[in-house]
């Protein structure tokens, strides 16, 4: 929530720090949060050597999502933007150029050319197939459960289902799907490498 003058719209985070000072800084630690119920990114420390001003340094949060990526960032430039000199101000930046790997990993998946529509289909099919992977594996250890070791489990449900049928169904979902996701990956590749 933003306290401004009546009348005057918020200005986003990009916007307020357009106007404060370019530097440009490296990762010097990456700093993991402990394991836990929910682990988040990592936070990155940038360090900065501002010419009239002390060393100064910066946290930002990684935008690689996985815990523990951020310590393959250390050691790389990044260009940043800050409104203060103050040392302490660990919160004052506003990344505006990451590293090239951060920046292929946020891109979108977009190709182009004579492949490119055959490639997305076969990466929403390799996509598709994953979420059939782990529905196979859960619905299979649930089913394996309820016929090894309860088979009261089973017995509210209809005269139609037969524990046996999805049973097989599941763990070939569990064993199909992977090789399927391969042959889809395969493919996309195949159909990316015709777009350049």
């Amino acid at each position: 929530m933003s306290f401004l003058r009546p009348g005057r719209p918020s200005r986003t985070r990009e916007e307020r720090f357009a106007e404060g000072q370019f530097a440009v800084g490296v990762i010097e630690n990456s700093i993991e949060e402990p394991a836990g119920e929910t682990q988040g990114a990592d936070t990155l420390v940038i360090r900065a050597d501002v010419r009239g001003h002390r060393v100064f340094r910066r946290s930002v949060t990684c935008p690689l999502s996985m815990p523990g990526r951020g310590r393959d960032l250390v050691g790389q430039p990044v260009g940043f933007r800050h409104i203060t000199n103050d040392p302490d101000d660990m919160e004052d930046v506003c990344v505006v150029r990451w590293p090239d790997e951060v920046r292929k990993a946020l891109e979108p998946f977009r190709p182009v050319g004579p492949g490119a529509r055959r490639a997305r289909a076969w990466r929403f099919l390799g996509q598709c197939c994953a979420v059939v992977t782990v529905g196979g594996i859960l619905l299979t250890s649930v089913m394996l459960i309820g016929v090894v070791f309860a088979s009261e489990v089973f017995a509210d449900l209809p005269a139609w289902f037969r524990p046996g049928v999805a049973l097989a169904a599941s763990a070939g979902a569990a064993v199909l799907g992977p090789l399927t996701f391969v042959l889809c990956d395969s493919r996309m590749s195949a159909a990316l490498a015709r777009t350049r």
